[in-house]
């Protein structure tokens, strides 16, 4: 086997042979009778070179395609041959020394991959078909989204070209292999071929488990929306991520190319060169289906919004591990911040349980329980004790502290506020009662007889903590107040 040079002085024959024939065709066709040219094509066909005449065939079938394009601005004519060309192609190379001479042996090596790509071309024909490929109208449907992009004429070119042409051309290509083995029929049947037989069966294995489970995903979509029922989360996506789907955005492809690339490597058998000319198919073939993949991808990226997330955790044609989805992780992410929010979330959306705080706020912590300065203010702030309040029956005095306690143990038994809003609505509250005290006792020293001693209106609290302690030493005879028992019991003793 030689791994160093490629066969390209076999390329060049194969040009020569393909010139030679060309020009004994068309000489043929020049001087033939009128009426004979339907014996001179098939005198052609079965003693030319097998490759002259597969060129000729696939010209023809070119030709018919384009001009089926025409008058029906229908582009899939040379989809509905994929499957069927090279087929044909295969036996062609596989039977032709049996067109000159009966009882001739058929090659083993050529037996093998004429079998092969009938399974292949039988299970895809099959798949495009149930898909309804073989309908008169059908199309597939990139080229109506490229036909509404591109000027009529630059299309038509490229119809001309690409689309009939090169496409039957590139279907001949990958056959090219099945030539080298007519060509070296002396050469025997080695391990190689035992491998490029196993790797063929092998890829067709895996393009038909992705191509049913395509079938089966799409099927069970369109079932769903046909009667009318909601879709499960796989399905809505619009595209299959399960089975294969799940380690490769396009499996099928990906066994396509493996499938041709396989084939290949029976004409390295049959020539004994790792690179040969006929390397040209499947290169060839690999890059088209880059083109192919990218504009397939652009039209599903642009019909399903969660694709691009797809896109980034899964490989585009080889399997392999994939990443984690970019959906969950934002999903995951989310949740996790709507559980941080909850009990502010709680508070904000539930219109009845905030109505409930705003009617019966609770007050802040601050003011439940004050600190030791706060009570000094309190106390330095209040005026001086009257005769009248010091004449006051200590029975009053047991309830108003009873009712101060009962305040203070029901302001500790209210749950806090669970969110922003419910604080803030608490301390106004908190604030709206305070001065509502404070109004009241200014009534009560209003309606009381008045003191020799003691300040005609009651000083309001200072807000500075020193001036508080300041105040706190100056003051006399400070009351009571209702935050602490304990300075109660000592005004009273005082």
């Amino acid at each position: 086997m030689d791994w160093t040079s490629c066969d390209w002085g076999g390329f060049t024959s194969v040009l020569s042979s393909l010139d030679f024939w060309r020009g004994w065709l068309t000489s043929s066709l020049k001087h033939s009778q009128r009426g004979t040219e339907g014996a001179v094509l098939l005198r052609f066909f079965q003693t030319a070179d097998p490759l002259a005449s597969a060129v000729a065939i696939a010209l023809l079938l070119a030709a018919l395609c384009f001009l089926l394009s025409l008058p029906t601005n229908r582009h899939s004519w040379v989809d509905k041959l994929w499957s069927v060309a090279p087929v044909y192609y295969f036996w062609h190379f596989a039977m032709h020394d049996q067109l000159q001479g009966r009882g001739v042996p058929v090659n083993a090596r050529l037996l093998a991959m004429a079998t092969l790509a009938s399974v292949w071309g039988v299970r895809l024909t099959y798949n495009f078909a149930r898909k309804g490929g073989y309908r008169w109208h059908d199309e597939d449907y990139r080229w109506p989204w490229l036909r509404a992009r591109v000027h009529w004429l630059p299309f038509l070119v490229f119809n001309l070209t690409f689309i009939a042409v090169i496409q039957h051309l590139l279907l001949l290509a990958l056959c090219a292999p099945a030539y080298l083995a007519w060509q070296n029929v002396s050469r025997p049947v080695g391990p190689l071929d035992a491998a490029a037989a196993a790797l063929v069966a092998f890829f067709l294995l895996f393009e038909a488990t992705a191509d049913e489970q395509q079938w089966a995903f799409q099927t069970a979509k369109h079932a769903l929306l046909r009667a009318g029922k909601p879709l499960p989360p796989l399905l809505a996506r619009g595209f299959c991520t399960t089975g294969l789907f799940r380690y490769s955005r396009h499996p099928n492809f990906w066994a396509e190319q493996g499938i041709w690339w396989s084939m290949y490597l029976f004409g390295v058998a049959a020539s004994g060169r790792w690179l040969n000319w006929t390397i040209v198919g499947p290169l060839f073939l690999s890059l088209l289906f880059q083109g192919s993949t990218w504009l397939t991808e652009l039209i599903s990226s642009a019909k399903y919004p969660s694709y691009a997330d797809y896109q980034k955790t899964t490989s585009r044609l080889m399997p392999w591990f994939p990443g984690e989805p970019a959906l969950l992780a934002e999903g995951q992410a989310e949740s996790e911040e709507e559980e941080q929010k909850e009990p502010e979330q709680d508070s904000d959306d539930n219109d009845d349980d905030e109505e409930e705080e705003e009617e019966q706020p609770r007050p802040a912590r601050s003011a439940r329980k004050p600190r030791a300065s706060s009570r000094r203010v309190s106390v330095a702030a209040k005026p001086a004790a009257t005769p009248a309040a010091k004449a006051k029956p200590a029975e009053q005095q047991q309830e108003g502290q009873e009712a101060a306690d009962g305040s203070d143990e029901e302001q500790q038994e209210k749950p806090a506020p669970r969110s922003r809003n419910a604080r803030s609505a608490a301390a106004g509250a908190a604030a709206k009662r305070g001065a509502a005290v404070r109004s009241r006792a200014a009534k009560a020293s209003e309606n009381a007889p008045a003191a020799e001693e003691g300040p005609a209106e009651s000083a309001r609290p200072s807000r500075s903590p020193r001036k508080s302690a300041k105040a706190a030493v100056v003051a006399e005879a400070p009351v009571a107040t209702r935050h602490s028992s304990r300075l109660r019991a000592k005004v009273t003793a005082a």
